[in-house]
């Protein structure tokens, strides 16, 4: 065939069809698609070869560390450390057991030399030229569990040392030093690789203080890697090998300069990159071929019929008629089925734009409209906030956003359904349009949250409108049989205080909407800029208390528990306090609430969990003995599966002698995950800690909660026992829980006692065990600990003057003590 003949190009007209240009531009596409393919497989593949080297050089160094536990473990494990040495009567008698048993020791493992250390400095070794590392003895000393200290110099030990209470209660330590070739060794067993301890801070030819040297040439490989040495990844070649390693820190090791060296030979995973690179490379040349062939065959007709309906495409869209080509080919193409697809498309086209024009209405009312409730939804709001706001600035009027959310729509829903819910909400949309003249529009943004403007009306008058919204809302609705109260909460912002800005108005709207919420929903709250300091301050409190904890910011105070019959201080109450830098002392309702949805709460709630029983250990130590310690925990904490288990583990290592650990939680609590609480405290229980539960009588009481879950005291609100007082049905109320809290064997303690008629009240009534301001405020621990003794020593309880508080009926007070004024 000639030239001139090849259907894809005209030499006279000077053209290239377009099926060239597109064959062309396949054959180029391919050729760059096949490229990114090929470099990225490599790319990958190496980076796959660059992971596997370094997870086999980071197991064997965890297997290292693992063969180092393992000798710590073998130790602790052998000497029995809890039970054992429990029984020798004193450190001198322990002494003479280990000079007995140390051979037989050192068949079983690589001990070089034991140390008995009476005190850091004072101890005696079976190799006495090699001392335990003082450092080691203070650290186990002061954290009173196993550790382990891996030190060199000529040569590398691992020293491990255990802390000891024999039966007379001495304390002291055993410390074993055991050699580390062995546990080198084992890392090696697998695989063909080497191992070697060095010190950075040496000399070369001294750096290498332990080494494998399993491998022919591995003094060769060492050589080699001490040259390399201060970089991050070793490789290198040793007689045509590839050799690859890394430097690593050693766990518990004396000095950071000694690093732990790992080498592997890499040789045969460079053969295999060098094999998959060579059989990709062919790859990538076949299928390039194999692209330019498939184009060639493309290459066969030109694209007239293509060129004259692009063309002829202003015509069809301008609906103007379209008159087909005349020439046709004897075998027609898929672009000669274009003529009848154009005539078609033409006919069609003028179908569509009346299609057209008929469904933007409803489009555009589909994209305004809540289906549901069939008001304006939150794009047509925001449209109209937008618009209502720039004719408000312009004309300097006031223009109030109210804004709605129902109360506890959610535990409508996930108790009754969601459609029982939108039928609720449609309810409550009629409701809201029955009112909606006194405002210029009304929107449901979405949920259960929706929102009206109101122009020209000055607070007053938008206060009064949203309080009778709330009022008309709140009366019963009854759906399908089902009759409830719904009540809102409701937050107004005005137009000037955002300065007309739309976003700023939604969100000071909404600001003002969530205070109503923490009020205790039900009720309208209009913006005022405390609002937004307040918001401010929840971020502010999240951010901030990460660092508490670790800056020793947190403190517990302590609020005494007192019997009025013993005129005693019984225990007491630990309470957290916030020293916060700027902020100065902080109480919990100014930043518990905040902590308790954050990511915090668990580790706050161990944090209490530590100092409480630090505290218990200190009362014991000092000889305080009779003490209650009661502490909070969040309810989240039960979260934890194993919290219960924690507690127990942490209560067991400790001495605390006659005293009690008090875990206080509310009814609240124990409903939200009934059954785990429930099993949890059985356990905590049986552990000997004792549980109350606080706040009883404040909010959702459930008697048949109480009679099923294991509990020691019960703790009366203030309100509960204070309105006794006053009020004749609540003293029966009282009375009556009183006696029933006794016959269950419960233990009752009376909160928020404030004055003397409260606390005479209660005594005269039965009641003993009482808390509050009247017989002390939470106060810190060396404050509340002096005013126990304060307490002790005068026999009878004081107030905050140091004076001796006379309860009705009155009892005798010994005279020395009456005038004694608290010089005791």
């Amino acid at each position: 065939m000639k030239l001139s003949k090849f259907p894809l190009i005209n030499l006279k007209q000077r053209y290239i069809s377009v099926r060239l240009k597109m064959t062309v531009a396949l054959v180029l596409a391919a050729g760059f698609v096949v490229s990114i393919f090929g470099f990225t497989a490599m790319e990958h593949y190496q980076n796959q070869q660059a992971q596997l080297k370094l997870s086999y050089l980071d197991n064997y160094a965890l297997e290292f560390n693992d063969q180092i536990e393992r000798l710590s473990d073998s130790i602790t494990y052998l000497f029995e450390a809890q039970t054992l040495f429990s029984k020798a009567e004193n450190m001198s008698e322990l002494e003479k057991y280990l000079t007995r048993q140390l051979p037989e020791l050192q068949w079983l493992l690589p001990i070089v030399n034991g140390c008995t250390v009476f005190e850091v400095d004072n101890y005696t070794c079976s190799a006495s030229d090699s001392p335990p590392p003082k450092e080691l003895l203070e650290q186990v000393t002061l954290r009173s569990k196993p550790m382990q200290l891996l030190q060199c110099s000529e040569m590398c030990y691992l020293w491990i040392s255990l802390p000891i209470r024999t039966r007379s209660s001495e304390q002291g330590i055993l410390a074993f030093q055991l050699e580390l070739a062995d546990a080198l060794i084992k890392v090696t067993q697998r695989d063909d690789i080497e191992l070697a301890i060095v010190d950075l801070d040496r000399p070369l030819y001294k750096s290498i203080l332990l080494a494998t040297n399993t491998q022919a040439l591995s003094q060769q490989w060492f050589d080699s890697a001490i040259e390399y040495r201060h970089h991050a990844n070793m490789e290198f070649q040793v007689e045509h090998k590839t050799i690859v390693g890394k430097l690593y820190p050693i766990k518990n090791s004396a000095s950071s300069t000694l690093k732990l060296v790992i080498l592997k030979d890499w040789s045969d995973q460079i053969q295999l990159q060098t094999r998959f690179e060579n059989q990709l490379s062919i790859l990538l040349l076949l299928t390039m071929a194999l692209s330019i062939a498939i184009g060639l065959m493309l290459m066969r007709r030109p694209l007239n019929k293509l060129r004259y309906h692009a063309a002829s495409l202003p015509t069809i869209l301008e609906d103007e008629s379209y008159k087909p080509q005349n020439n046709l080919h004897l075998f027609n193409d898929e672009f000669d089925s274009l003529d009848h697809i154009s005539i078609e498309l033409a006919d069609s086209f003028s179908e569509m734009r009346s299609s057209i024009a008929a469904n933007t209405k409803v489009l555009e009312k589909m994209a305004m409209e809540d289906p549901l409730t069939e008001l304006p939804n939150r794009t047509a709001f925001l449209e109209q906030l937008s618009k209502a706001l720039k004719e408000a600035e312009r004309q300097g009027d006031e223009l109030s956003l109210i804004y709605i959310d129902l109360d506890n729509f959610k535990t409508i829903n996930d108790t009754l359904g969601h459609d029982f819910g939108d039928l609720l909400l449609v309810q409550v949309a009629k409701r809201i349009m029955r009112l909606s003249e006194f405002a210029s529009s009304t929107f449901r943004l979405g949920g259960d949250e929706f929102t009206l403007l109101i122009n020209k009306k000055d607070k007053d008058s938008v206060l009064g409108f949203a309080y009778s919204l709330a009022q008309e809302i709140s009366r019963d609705i009854t759906i399908s049989g089902v009759s409830m109260k719904v009540t809102l909460s409701i937050g107004i912002a005005t137009a000037k205080q955002a300065e007309y800005e739309p976003q700023l108005l939604v969100k000071y709207a909404d600001l003002a909407m969530y205070s109503s919420k923490r009020k205790g929903r039900n009720c309208c709250t209009h913006f005022d800029i405390e609002l937004a300091r307040q918001n401010d301050m929840v971020f502010t409190i999240e951010n901030q208390f990460q660092n508490a904890m670790s800056n020793n910011e947190l403190e517990l105070y302590l609020q005494p528990q007192v019997s009025m019959k013993q005129q005693a201080v019984t225990g007491f109450e630990l309470l957290l306090r916030w020293n916060h830098p700027t902020q100065g002392l902080m109480n919990p309702g100014q930043f518990l609430d905040t902590v308790e949805s954050g990511r915090h709460i668990l580790p706050l709630g161990y944090w209490v969990i530590d100092k409480s029983l630090a505290l218990l250990e200190e009362l014991n130590t000092k000889g305080y003995n009779g003490l209650t310690i009661a502490f909070n925990i969040s309810g989240r904490q039960f979260e934890d599966k194993n919290f219960a288990q924690k507690l127990i583990s942490k209560y067991k290592t400790i001495s605390i002698g006659s005293n009690l650990l008090e875990l206080e939680i509310t009814e609240s609590v124990a409903v939200q995950n009934y059954q785990q609480v429930k099993n949890q405290l059985n356990e905590i229980r049986g552990a000997g800690i004792r549980v109350a539960f606080d706040d009883f009588g404040k909010g959702f009481t459930s008697l048949s909660y109480l009679s099923n879950l294991a509990c020691d005291k019960i703790k009366f609100d203030r309100e509960f026992g204070h309105n006794a007082i006053t009020s004749v049905a609540t003293q029966n109320i009282v009375l009556s829980m009183r006696k029933l809290m006794y016959t269950l064997d419960y233990e009752i303690l009376v909160e928020g006692v404030e004055t003397l008629e409260h606390a005479n009240w209660l005594k005269q009534n039965g009641f003993d065990k009482v808390q509050g301001y009247f017989f002390g405020r939470p106060v810190t621990k060396e404050a509340a600990l002096e005013f126990y003794l304060r307490c002790n020593d005068k026999g009878a309880l004081l107030d905050q003057s140091g004076n001796i508080i006379h309860l009705h009926p009155l009892f005798h007070i010994p005279q020395t003590d009456v005038h004694s004024n608290g010089n005791h």
